[in-house]
């Protein structure tokens, strides 16, 4: 071939470019292409799902411990173990069923209300019954409020009275209120609360430090069975009997035994 016409022709370019393609009259950009917010996207649900895991195990939001105001006779420890808060997510600390738990466990509790915030912050504040005595049946322990109201106990009270025999409880639920009237003038009248027997039959009965029993009975009137009793007691320490009881539940006509228990 001759050497002019091979310089003359034209070598050929190849040329590509990339263009976006039409479909539909939408241009859609090249399958390699990602989105910007595709990838913004995909870190923020990524960020998300390690908040929730941080959130839900965490030991900073589970309840450890809670602030117990209010508990005199009832230990702090008991009152958080009854509410069931303790090892407790927060999310699952519910107030209002924490202080159902706490009333039902806890009868000595008369109120209580309990509130829980982030990170895992509990209070619980209670109310405790007045207790007026303790009482003791076969090893069971008691309490008894003013109004009569008796609830399981864990056993007796410094400074209030023990006493000891068959709880008498009403068609109510509470306890005879002739027994408290007299515990309440017994106290009234001066003597320091501590162990007293109590017999369905015969009411209150008391030790004498001379060794002998002194029936009270119920209800009010104790000033003049105690006057009556004092005068019977001077006779018989000067006499030098010593009876096994003195009754004096009705005032007018006392007795006693030095023969029969009772």
């Amino acid at each position: 071939m001759p050497a002019a016409r091979r310089g003359s022709r034209r070598r050929k370019q190849s040329f590509r470019q990339s263009v976006p393609l039409v479909i539909g009259g939408k241009a859609t950009q090249p399958q390699g292409a990602v989105r910007p917010g595709v990838v913004l996207g995909a870190l923020g649900g990524v960020a998300l799902v390690m908040v929730i895991l941080w959130f839900a195990f965490s030991p900073q939001f589970y309840v450890t411990h809670a602030e117990v105001v209010g508990a005199q006779r009832v230990p702090a420890e008991a009152i958080f173990a009854a509410s069931g808060l303790q090892n407790l997510h927060i999310l699952w600390a519910h107030p209002r069923t924490a202080a159902q738990r706490i009333l039902e466990a806890i009868p000595s509790i008369e109120r209580v209300e309990v509130s829980c915030g982030l990170p895992a912050r509990c209070a619980i504040v209670v109310t405790e019954r007045e207790v007026m005595a303790a009482w003791e049946q076969e090893g069971t322990y008691y309490w008894v409020d003013p109004t009569g109201g008796a609830f399981p106990a864990t056993g007796p009270l410094e400074g209030k009275w023990l006493v000891v025999g068959p709880l008498p409880i009403d068609g109510q639920g509470r306890v005879d209120p002739e027994v408290l009237m007299a515990l309440e003038e017994l106290e009234r009248l001066g003597f320091r609360p501590g162990r007293i027997a109590y017999r369905p039959s015969r009411g209150l009965v008391m030790e004498d430090p001379a060794g002998w029993r002194v029936v009270l009975g119920k209800g009010t009137g104790m000033e003049r069975r105690l006057w009556v009793y004092l005068k019977i007691r001077a006779h018989l320490l000067a006499q030098g009997v010593r009876p096994r009881f003195v009754d004096v539940r009705f005032p007018d006509a006392p007795y006693y035994s030095v023969t029969n228990d009772w």
